[in-house]
């Protein structure tokens, strides 16, 4: 095994710091209008769902969770508890490269019911984008930051780096979302507590 622990650790501590700069940067990088009108749309569905997958699967489940644990009207794409999509209810497709064509296939047929598309993807140019009504830019690394160690991961001509921050950063915007959604709905600890699971 290389390295003796203290440089194992290090190492680990030094992944985990190149993560929060890249999500710190994320934060700054965020347009004002495009959050806004992300939690105008949440706040003013009577139906939430939420596609993804891989990664972006477990973030996409994660948020869901989130909006459960605030009372609202949250279903999973694909579990067999979901129910059909109305007219005006919301999509959130979170996906990195905008281009996974089972997710543009949902995207259309939830336009095609009355639905309307969220699209949050690190592509505001990809074909996922331009059949959303509304799209989130999620930088999933900078031409030139640097990734001593997660760069194991990845590079430009590997996508699993890209991937790992973009699911990070994501992660981390949803929640503050949740955070946002969690004010504006007056939800109170107490109540959000009550939602969390008592059957494990």
């Amino acid at each position: 095994m290389e390295g003796g622990g203290d440089h194992l650790a290090e190492r680990v501590r030094s992944a985990i710091q190149e993560m929060a700069r890249h999500a710190i940067e994320n934060s700054r990088a965020l347009d004002d209008r495009q959050v806004e009108e992300t939690v105008e749309m949440l706040l003013g569905a009577e139906n939430i769902f939420v596609a993804s997958l891989g990664h972006s699967g477990l973030v996409g489940r994660a948020f869901a969770l989130r909006l459960m644990h605030l009372r609202s009207n949250v279903f999973v794409v694909g579990d067999v508890t979901t129910p059909g999509m109305k007219p005006d209810d919301i999509m959130v497709v979170i996906t990195n490269s905008g281009e996974t064509s089972s997710l543009i296939a949902l995207s259309r047929k939830a336009k095609e019911v009355g639905g309307k598309v969220v699209a949050v993807t690190s592509c505001p140019e990809s074909s996922l984008a331009r059949i959303a009504d509304h799209v989130v830019k999620i930088k999933p690394r900078g031409g030139i930051e640097k990734f001593p160690v997660m760069s194991v991961l990845g590079d430009g001509k590997h996508t699993q780096l890209s991937g790992t921050l973009f699911g990070v950063s994501t992660f981390l915007f949803l929640h503050g979302i949740c955070c946002e959604l969690a004010i504006r709905m007056k939800r109170t600890v107490e109540e959000i507590d009550e939602r969390h699971a008592n059957l494990e």
